[in-house]
């Protein structure tokens, strides 16, 4: 962690700072270990205050035992609620005279009672998202962490989908799928498991249902299982019993579309060139306003993190991003089709680690 605070320390010295707030749970994790995640935008498990030469982890006396077990180069201590005053109150005791905040995580009625209890004589600076880029390029170790979440996501994938009938519900593949994640390790689902059958599929973020799945008819399933605070994820088409020729030609584009990309990607394209590479697959075979979102996006902490792999995205690929790259293609009152891989972006091109099979027509 000591490396990662001290990428910290370089922004606070480029920025002039005396001293950075991290309110956001993803980057509290990052910078010091501990897994407590927030219960909403107004309950927060904790703090850190990374100053020079200090870097502190505040949080309430309930969790105190639990972040001293975890928390690794940092001090951990408790704060007296409301953590705002608290936290106002030790900026300037500190002497600190300006101080970074995370304002995407960072409620206006907290900011309002820390700016109040640090008083006038500090400047609160606002910082964007600078820490959440800091997660962006993953060392070893978070790669890793990634590619045992995703071989395990890949194997609850292949159990889960195994003998299915026609007459199971989303809902009971999703719970399925999701159970399984529990049982084998899993701290649980990076995120809600999507199960897409039929027309519901053209819905590229739905929600399961009752719906039965029925033979022939395509089924979309994006699952992810959450692994030592680390995401997968990974997006099949599946269905029952034998695809229509509809099916069958949908498919084939979006397989085309991705093979084309994942042989294409590497350290120095941008988002919009990446994303280019299968959208032109897609369009050359008439179904380009079919394809409604970007190719993919970055993995780690979180589901989605930089960079970004889209139509108008400037990001830069560079060795060790973590990404994800899943076109697809939806028909309304039809369904839909996307394939998920993630790979590691290499000098030469992008190293997967997704294992999972494919279906292929």
């Amino acid at each position: 962690m000591t490396v990662r605070i001290d990428r910290v320390r370089q922004i606070m010295e480029e920025g002039g700072l005396d001293g950075v707030i991290i309110s956001n749970p993803a980057n509290r994790f990052y910078l010091s270990g501990f897994t407590a995640d927030d219960h909403g935008p107004d309950e927060s498990s904790g703090i850190m205050l990374i100053g020079v030469p200090d870097a502190t982890l505040y949080t309430g006396s309930t969790n105190l035992p639990w972040a001293e077990s975890e928390a690794r180069d940092c001090t951990v201590a408790a704060w007296k609620p409301p953590w705002e005053a608290f936290l106002g109150g030790a900026i300037t005791k500190s002497g600190a005279k300006r101080v970074g905040f995370e304002d995407a995580a960072l409620t206006v009625a907290s900011h309002e009672a820390l700016t109040n209890a640090a008083g006038s004589d500090v400047t609160f600076v606002a910082l964007g998202h600078a820490i959440d880029q800091l997660r962006a390029i993953k060392d070893e170790a978070e790669i890793a962490a990634l590619a045992a979440a995703i071989h395990l996501t890949d194997e609850i994938f292949v159990t889960a989908t195994a003998n299915l009938q026609p007459g199971i519900t989303e809902r009971q593949l999703a719970w399925k799928i999701e159970r399984e994640m529990r049982e084998r390790g899993a701290e649980g689902p990076a995120f809600p498991t999507i199960v897409a059958g039929g027309p519901h599929g053209a819905r590229p973020h739905h929600s399961a249902t009752d719906r039965a799945i029925e033979a022939g008819e395509p089924v979309v399933i994006d699952m992810g299982a959450r692994l030592a605070g680390y995401a997968g994820d990974l997006t099949r088409t599946i269905w029952i019993g034998e695809p229509s020729p509809r099916l069958q030609a949908v498919y084939t584009v979006v397989d085309t579309a991705q093979r084309a990309a994942l042989a294409a990607i590497r350290a120095g394209m941008t988002g919009q060139e990446a994303d280019a590479v299968a959208r032109d697959e897609i369009t050359a075979a008439g179904y380009g306003d079919a394809f409604v979102h970007g190719l993919g996006h970055g993995l780690g902490i979180r589901v989605h993190e930089s960079p970004s792999l889209g139509r108008v995205s400037s990001d830069r690929l560079q060795p060790g991003h973590v990404v994800t790259v899943e076109p697809g293609i939806y028909l309304p009152d039809w369904g839909g089709v996307r394939i998920e891989d993630v790979g590691v972006v290499e000098e030469q091109g992008l190293r997967l680690l997704t294992g999972a099979p494919k279906v292929a027509p």
